[in-house]
Parts: C-alpha cells; structure tokens; sequence
C-alpha cells in the first residue's frame, strides 16, 4: 500500500533545490495553463504548485486546491494571502466534490505514486471538460536520495498505460533531472 507525503515534512515541499529542478511555473506552461483557465491541483499539498497557478490564470480563472489531508490544506491556507482564485477543497482519494466538465486543466503533481487504484484519475477525467489537459509530474523509478523509495515510484510507461486506462490519450512526455512529465488529454 503506498504511503502519503508526511505533513510534518512540508518544508521539504518548498526547498529551493526543488524549485531548480522541478519549476512549478515551467510545468504549468507545458501543460497549457493559460489566463482564465479552471484548474485543478490534484494532491495540492502547501501549494507548490497552486500558488504560481494562481498567477497564471488570473483574477477571471480559478484554482482549485485539491487535498485528502486537511492539514496540507491548513497549510495552503496559510500561503494563500488575498487570493479570491484560490478554492480549497477537501476530497477523498477516490472521490472529487466536483462538478463533472468544470476544469480545464488538472495536474497531479508527485501524487501518482501515492494513489491507490486508478478512482483518482477516473475524479480527475471526470472533472475534466471534454478535450481537457492533464499534466502528470512523478518521481523516475531510478534511486536516489530525495523522493519515495524507489519500489513505490511508478515508471513513466507504467504511468501513461495508468492514464490510457482512466480515458486519457498521452500527447507529450517531457523528461527532467529526477522526474518525468506526462500531458494528456481527456478522450
């Protein structure tokens, strides 16, 4: 059974190695977070990649902050400042309180390996508008000293075979230093 991120750890969420090597604002522009988007941060955490979203989509789009564990989300509250685009919701892992077709762009940022079954992913294609975008960013199946053990990574072709099953079509795989990144689209 994977496990989740530790929320006494969440300082490690924000280090500046991390920002090197995984530039939140990077990812979301490859996957095609514009002005005015709905999107979605499956797995939110302290805001990692929510915050810089949130810059992206501007005033006329919303971020939803999407989180199992309340305490990331306490967390995330205290980041957000006077961000009136920021929603935070609490979910449970297999189940998103969401309307169907209101997002436009989802990412699942590091939570991939963490998930249990494939009802994560069937939420994030169900909240996705038809044609919608879904950017996956998760740990190589390579040993290293940062990230969870290697026998808990999911390979990037184990990952787009996850995602082909779920209703996606992978368009674009992008390879970085510890990570890798998959783009789909909702079928």
């Amino acid at each position: 059974m994977p496990h989740k991120f530790d929320p006494s750890k969440a300082a490690l969420l924000d280090e500046e190695e991390r920002r090197r090597v995984l530039p939140p604002e990077g990812i979301l522009r490859r996957i095609g977070l514009r002005r005015g988007a709905a999107f979605a941060d499956v797995g939110c955490g302290t805001g990692y990649f929510t915050l810089p979203a949130a810059e992206l989509v501007g005033e006329n789009g919303v971020v939803y902050a999407i989180d199992v564990q309340e305490e990331m989300l306490k967390l995330l509250a205290g980041r957000m400042g006077e961000r009136a685009n920021i929603r935070p919701v609490k979910s449970q892992e297999n189940s998103i309180p969401l309307p169907g077709g209101c997002v436009d762009v989802a990412l699942l940022g590091l939570v991939l390996h963490e998930l249990e079954g494939d009802g994560t992913l069937r939420e994030v294609c169900r909240i996705l508008r038809r044609g919608g975008t879904l950017g996956v960013v998760d740990w190589k199946k390579e040993s290293g000293d940062k990230g969870p053990p290697v026998e808990e990574r999911i390979s990037r072709e184990e990952a787009a075979e996850m995602l082909t099953k779920a209703g996606f079509a992978v368009v674009e795989t992008f390879e970085l230093p510890l990570h890798y990144l998959l783009v789909a689209r909702k079928r």
